[in-house]
C-alpha cells in the first residue's frame, strides 16, 4: 500500500533529494549552476513558492518556483515516473501558482524543451499556453 503524498515547502537541506529526483525524472538537465548555494539563495528569495511531494520521507515530486516582483517562474517540475498520472504534478503546480499569486503576480512562465512532449502536454493540461511569438535568449557565463 502506498503512503499518502503530502506537499511541503522545499528547504536547502532537501538538495540531495532534489538532485536524485531530477535524475530519476529523466527530463531535467542538472547543470553546473544547480548547486546547493544557488538553491539556498533562490529559496531565501522566494521562501513560500517551492514545494516537494513526499510519500513518507521519500521525495517523489518537486517544483521550484518564484518571482522577480513582476513575473512568476516555474522551474524543475518533476515527478518520479512511478508516481505520475496521480495528480501530484497538478497539485505541485497549483501550490506554486497560488504562492506566487499571493504577492499579486498573475503572469507566470515555465520553460519546456522542444523535444519534451510529455511536459508540453502536462503544461497545456494545467492551462498554460504555448507562446510562439517569443524566443528565449540566454547569456552563459561560465
Amino acid at each position: 500500500m502506498r503512503k499518502q503524498v503530502v506537499l511541503c515547502s522545499i528547504h536547502e537541506e532537501d538538495y540531495p533529494k532534489l538532485i536524485k529526483l531530477w535524475g530519476a525524472s529523466g527530463n531535467i538537465d542538472v547543470r553546473l549552476t544547480d548547486t546547493p548555494d544557488v538553491l539556498g539563495r533562490f529559496l531565501r528569495r522566494n521562501p513560500i513558492c517551492s514545494y516537494g511531494a513526499y510519500a513518507g520521507s521519500r521525495l517523489v515530486g518537486a517544483i521550484l518556483a518564484g518571482h522577480d516582483g513582476w513575473r512568476g517562474y516555474l522551474y524543475h517540475m518533476a515527478v518520479k515516473p512511478d508516481y505520475r498520472e496521480k495528480g501530484i504534478g497538478t497539485r505541485l503546480v497549483s501550490a506554486a501558482v497560488n504562492a506566487i499569486q499571493i504577492d499579486d503576480i498573475h503572469k507566470i512562465h515555465c520553460l519546456v524543451k522542444r523535444d519534451n512532449l510529455i511536459a508540453q502536454q502536462f503544461w497545456e493540461a494545467c492551462g498554460f499556453e504555448l507562446r510562439d511569438e517569443l524566443f528565449d535568449y540566454s547569456l552563459r557565463q561560465n
